[in-house]
């Protein structure tokens, strides 16, 4: 389930709740702190920075930021998506899927074999934004070396990633900086956004 989704579900509960709501992960480190620190940003005043920091004070965990700062412009520009490609060349294996992009570290999206070209292909429309993934071939994780591959991150991890933009680029800009605030027009926006985001099963 998407960011934007799960901050709309906490957003109602906690109106209906009296302000006070219960949010869980496996391991509460990353996606239970990120949809706190953007509900905190998105519906509470506080700057990005803010939520993170009073989050962080509470207990060390690992929220990804970028995550929270791509979905904030999605919503402000209007979640328009582009075509994305994605490929694995080789025959010599019988399942090739993806796990990351906009689905998240669980779920996985298998590939087509093209016989006449050869290779696993996945057609995707993503919004605006930077995308981590990474291969599962025949059961095993692993990069592309033939498309962009990530710095190691704080787990030691190398992912491949692609970046979808197009014109509102200015906002999107602004907003993934390194310290995004939001206008009183830009928070009244996704309040709305947020009220009327379909619930989903």
């Amino acid at each position: 389930m998407r960011l934007p989704a799960v901050v709309s579900i906490l957003h109602k509960a906690i109106k209906r709740n009296g302000g006070v709501t219960y949010i869980h992960c496996t391991a509460g480190l990353g996606r239970a702190p990120a949809t706190a620190v953007a509900y905190m940003f998105w519906s509470l005043n506080y700057s990005l920075k803010e939520a993170h920091e009073l989050i962080q004070s509470q207990r060390p965990c690992f929220p990804k930021l970028e995550a929270i700062k791509s979905a904030t412009a999605d919503i402000l520009t209007g979640l328009k998506k582009h075509p994305v490609t994605l490929t694995w060349k080789g025959d010599d294996c019988k399942v090739v899927e993806i796990s990351g992009l906009d689905i998240g570290w669980g779920p996985k999206i298998p590939l087509s074999y093209d016989e006449e070209l050869g290779v696993w292909i996945l057609h995707r429309e993503l919004p605006e934004g930077k995308y981590e993934y990474k291969y599962i071939v025949d059961g095993e994780w692993t990069v592309n070396k033939n498309e962009l591959l990530t710095t190691r991150n704080k787990d030691g991890h190398v992912n491949n990633y692609v970046e979808v933009s197009n014109d509102s680029s200015s906002i999107r800009n602004r907003l993934t900086g390194d310290d995004p605030h939001l206008s009183t027009e830009e928070r009244l926006t996704i309040r709305q956004f947020l009220e009327t985001y379909p619930e989903e099963n």
